[in-house]
């Protein structure tokens, strides 16, 4: 092999390699061990002045192939070290400018600080604060309680499925990761959608980011902008936008550490908005800085944080964070008295206008769009809408907004081929995953939802995951759910399905008591999937509509808040196929019935 030939510079071997040398220097403790670890020390001494030369002048061509050389070797080493010596590493993401640390918690990762972020739910007494960062290898947590001067007498890890038990000394936590997670922790309370807590983002490591200086990147302080947050650069930003996608094959646009404050951002095809870690893009508070994309007629506004409009080949990406800060600024719930009596009714709730609300990040009639690494903050309406959109993606994507806002949706559906959703984390108040009927033509059915796949994903939401209902679900057809934790959905169900007005009698909530109609739901597939107990599991009102093929493989499901249901005129058996309820593998309807699922469908079972 030509060492010559890897495909970087000996400037690249910090961020590219950087495990390698740590590791390596390790191994300098082992020297007294065996030979091997002497041989290693001694081509990390080699390495260390290779460096060190570097540092003054880049050596020759040559040079760098001595350099990989060595490289080489030292790798060849280290793998005869495994068995010996195995390998992490952790990267803490610096906080942005202005971050609010936690008061009540401190987490280091193989004893490096993490940066806690303290996020308000409810009020100043409600929180659900999170900590981020990367890792390889075998990681330990710690993590420090602060809260009212006391020791944790209980702490709760979940996602359940995750099997972590971790180790209470005193006010600390403690446990081992050997994987990248999210994870919700509650200490001292009682592991619910209502309780205070903590959530631990660990992500893999980043393979290759966009950096400034390589051909296709542009960096956005070029565009001379304000990174302080204090000015709106909705004009520039989009400017910059514009000028990528006009590059021929398009390119990234990175925005380096630091805040900056916009409206509407339209992405145009070919661009992704790179977000580095220790950047915030923020969204402005004031209504009138959004806009959005052209509305048909007599439909809802499209207004919105971000719009993708008709574009192809496009996303957002990096270990940064975009914070819409839709609460309370933006969200069209939060409405004061008003003298002319409109905002509240007489018991003085506030008036639903549901629809009006400016949105996170619209995806209008687009090809392959892809979100990635991200952390989106507080939308003030639904988060992310996707329309007659194919092939959109996102991969290790994390939402967090308020426990406070209904309509804040993590995302909805209309009229879409080909979803992918991988190693996602929501907490919202209100759905996960909802699908809507999109646009029909003239007497023809409106089109739905066909291949939508979500694997890896902690689900923690005040009211529902996968929502079909309000009168308004589309036909839908081959849907995977696979390795999905459903944390909470403490009001209404994990799988609400609604396509009678049944589950609304009683409830006062008229709008959404109407039913669905051209709603065939065929090829629904819950695989190792885990339904914990905060709230209910099932709900499945078929009504007149059929619904065939849908299968529970390798589930759990706890003992739930609330029983639950599944009836319809023509809905196909539903297969249980090596499923366990309370502990237990169902083999028959009893078994289901005691653990208190209401069945008036057929239903099967497999071992």
């Amino acid at each position: 092999m030509d060492v010559c030939n890897f495909g970087f510079q000996p400037l690249d071997f910090p961020l590219r390699f950087g495990w390698v040398y740590r590791l390596a220097m390790i191994s300098k403790s082992l020297a007294a061990c065996s030979k091997t670890p002497v041989l290693v020390a001694a081509e990390v001494t080699r390495l260390e002045f290779l460096r060190k030369h570097h540092a003054q002048s880049e050596p020759p061509h040559a040079g760098r192939c001595i350099f990989h050389g060595v490289l080489a070797r030292l790798m060849g080493w280290l793998l005869m070290l495994l068995p010996v010596a195995t390998f992490a590493d952790v990267i803490a993401y610096p906080p942005y400018p202005g971050a609010v640390p936690s008061e009540s918690y401190k987490v280091t990762v193989n004893g490096q600080p993490v940066f806690v972020n303290r996020f308000l739910t409810y009020d100043q007494f409600n929180w659900m604060d999170y900590a981020r960062f990367a890792m390889t290898g075998k990681v330990h947590v710690e993590i420090t309680h602060l809260i009212s001067e006391r020791n944790v007498i209980t702490c709760d890890v979940r996602p359940l499925a995750y099997g972590i038990h971790p180790k209470i000394d005193g006010n600390t936590v403690s446990f081992d990761l050997d994987q990248p997670r999210k994870l919700i922790l509650f200490f001292n309370d009682e592991p619910l959608f209502y309780s205070t807590g903590l959530m631990l983002f660990a992500d893999p490591s980043e393979q290759n980011p966009p950096k400034p200086g390589d051909a296709n990147v542009v960096n956005i302080m070029d565009y001379h902008v304000d990174n302080t947050g204090k000015t709106l650069e909705t004009t520039n930003i989009n400017q910059a936008i514009s000028d990528v996608s006009a590059r021929p094959g398009g390119g990234v646009l990175y925005f380096p550490p630091g805040v900056y404050l916009t409206g509407t951002v339209f992405v145009k095809s070919n661009v992704q908005l790179y977000v580095d870690a220790g950047a915030v893009i923020l969204g402005s508070r004031r209504s009138a800085d959004y806009t959005g994309a052209p509305t048909p007629a007599g439909g809802r506004s499209l207004r919105a944080f971000f719009v993708f409009d008709h574009v192809e080949n496009a996303g957002l990406m990096g270990r940064g964070t975009i914070d819409m800060q839709g609460y309370p600024w933006l969200w069209h719930d939060f409405q004061p008295d008003t003298s002319d009596g409109t905002a509240r009714d007489a018991s003085g709730k506030v008036n639903d206008p549901h629809g009006p609300g400016i949105r996170g990040y619209v995806v209008n009639d687009c090809r392959n769009i892809t979100f990635q690494d991200l952390c989106l903050l507080r939308s003030a309406y639904w988060t992310i809408h996707v329309i007659g959109t194919e092939n959109f993606t996102t991969r290790n994507l994390k939402i967090v907004n308020r426990k406070q806002q209904y309509h804040d949706d993590a995302y909805d559906f209309s009229s879409d081929k080909h979803i992918l959703i991988e190693d996602g984390f929501a907490m919202t108040m209100d759905d996960t995953w909802a699908f809507y009927g999109g646009r029909g033509s003239g007497t023809n059915a409106p089109s739905g939802i066909d291949d939508f796949v979500v694997k890896g994903f902690v689900n923690y939401s005040y009211t529902a995951s996968l929502v079909l209902g309000y009168g308004g679900a589309p036909p839908v057809k081959h849907v995977r759910l696979e390795d999905v934790n459903f944390v909470a959905n403490h009001n209404k169900f994990a799988i609400w399905i609604q396509l009678t007005p049944a589950y609304f009698t009683g409830r006062g909530y008229s709008s959404g008591a109407r039913f669905s109609r051209n709603a065939a739901l065929d090829d629904f597939k819950f695989v190792n999937c885990t339904f914990e107990n905060d709230g209910g599991q099932i709900y499945i009102d078929g009504g007149d509509q059929p619904l065939t093929n849908f299968i529970f493989e390798n589930c759990t499901f706890c003992k739930p808040f609330k029983p639950s249901l599944m009836m319809g005129r023509n809905v196909a058996p539903i297969l249980f196929k090596h499923v366990t309820v309370n502990g237990t593998v169902v083999r028959n309807v009893r078994q289901l019935e005691r653990a208190g699922f209401d069945l008036s469908v057929p239903v099967k079972f497999e071992r």
